[in-house]
């Protein structure tokens, strides 16, 4: 009996899981040439305009043909125009270091692929194990999170991390780049001394040596491996090796994610001792470990700013003002959530924080659009609003970073994205609810400009 009871609470775990898959149908590419005009244009620009009053977008085949004040003299045949009198363009939020599209549902096993068993694992993409259907990708998107930078977790290589479109039928149409760098996990290097540990100071010593050494044997021999397959091609083929020749001979970077200065420290020194190109992924100890970072590291990626004091002498606002620091240190950063990718939607609340407390509302723009791109990899196509970029923008209500700004249209490649997710149908219903109860909530979503064919 209670194998059977096993076997129907796993069968409807299973079921509830595949119920709760989003039926949204993937935008088709872009058929005509769209302009959007008189609005507030945010380009997230490293150089030129960043803020352009009463300015216009005009894109097509997926590519931004023009940016700039009014509106162009010559516009395409055919052309859709949105009046935009009112509204702010700016381009679509970059969720940095995410497990989006890796687990629905944390309560369920079959539903999560964000690890693979075992220590040392790069040959993992994360995009491979995408689930194209998740119906986390609408609720991202319906704040302005378009593109992510998913990641694989465990061990301490965790695998490779991808920069994907948050809308498209299968790995393949999602997957902007598959493979941007390897994901590791830094280990402990101090013991931890708490009531809710369960091994001795010692027997941590012991197995942070061996970790460590671990990481350091594993490099040496993937470099080993690479220079001897160069010499004799016929040697038998390690997929794991193969997945490090990207960071050992091409230059690709390295995600390391610590969670103190000890970490930050050995970590640094880890990569300087193999020549590698380390972006560190946390928050804890960054600030103190700014010396350090500066000479080596590509950039920061914060996993966060709303989060409570690490120690008793930081203060309250330390986690807040952080993008700041490291920007007045010159090392470049994206702004994170650091959370479960249901949370991917509060990513412009916490650049918002980071705006508030010393970054400028361009700055913190930048810090998950253009900023987010370059550190993921596809900065050249994606991250700021500029002829000859990809398409991937949303229109608002209100500043991109205020809370209380919707988005109204949302593009990723020039398509049309379906902004709708559960919580916008559910607000429908109970609306309808109310309403047939003849109690009136006044609840109305925001006019999305209407096109204007011309």
């Amino acid at each position: 009996m209670t194998n059977v009871r096993s076997l129907l609470l796993s069968a409807l775990a299973l079921a509830s899981s595949a119920f709760g898959q989003s039926a949204q149908i993937p935008a088709p590419p872009q058929e005509r040439p769209i302009l959007l005009e008189h609005a507030t244009i945010h380009t997230a620009a490293a150089d030129g305009p960043r803020v352009i009053a009463n300015g216009h977008v005009l894109f097509d085949k997926g590519v931004i043909v023009s940016v700039g004040e009014g509106v162009p003299a010559t516009l395409p045949e055919n052309v859709l125009r949105h009046d935009a009198t009112g509204l702010h363009v700016a381009p679509g939020f970059i969720s940095t270091m995410s497990t989006i599209g890796l687990v629905e549902t944390l309560q369920v096993v079959a539903t999560d692929d964000r690890s693979e068993t075992g220590q040392l694992h790069p040959e993992v993409v994360a995009a491979t194990a995408i689930n194209p259907d998740t119906d986390l990708f609408p609720v991202a998107r319906a704040a302005g999170v378009l593109l992510s930078l998913t990641a694989p977790t465990g061990g301490l290589v965790s695998g490779r991390a991808s920069a994907l479109r948050l809308d498209g039928w299968n790995p393949e149409t999602i997957a902007v780049v598959r493979d941007v760098g390897v994901v590791v996990n830094w280990p402990l290097v101090e013991p931890v001394q708490a009531w809710w540990t369960t091994k001795g100071v010692d027997e941590q010593r012991k197995s942070i040596r061996a970790n460590l050494a671990m990481l350091d044997d594993f490099i040496n021999d993937a470099r080993g491996y690479i220079v001897q397959k160069a010499r004799f091609p016929e040697l038998p083929t390690d997929q794991r090796f193969e997945a490090m020749r990207g960071v050992i001979v091409e230059g690709d970077p390295v995600y390391v994610t610590c969670g103190s200065r000890g970490q930050i420290e050995s970590a640094i020194a880890w990569a300087s001792r193999h020549s590698l190109k380390p972006i560190i992924v946390g928050s804890r100890g960054v600030e103190e470990s700014i010396p350090l970072l500066k000479p080596i590291a590509l950039g920061v990626i914060v996993s966060g700013t709303h989060r409570l004091p690490g120690n008793d002498y930081e203060s309250y606002d330390a986690a807040y003002r952080l993008p700041a620091k490291l920007r007045d240190a010159k090392i470049p950063f994206a702004i994170a959530t650091g959370g479960e990718p249901a949370h991917d939607r509060n990513l412009p609340h916490h650049a918002g924080t980071a705006a508030a407390f010393g970054l400028t509302p361009d700055e913190a723009l930048a810090a998950i659009t253009r900023q987010a791109a370059e550190l993921s990899g596809i900065g050249d196509r994606y991250g700021s609003l500029a002829a000859g970029k990809s398409a991937t923008l949303i229109v608002t209500t209100g500043d991109p970073l205020e809370i209380t700004s919707d988005v109204l249209l949302g593009y990723i490649d020039g398509r049309t994205i379906d902004l709708s997710s559960r919580q916008t149908r559910l607000l429908r219903k109970y609306a309808e609810k109310y309403r047939q109860l003849g109690i009136d909530l006044a609840i109305a979503p925001p006019a999305v400009p209407s096109p204007d064919v011309k």
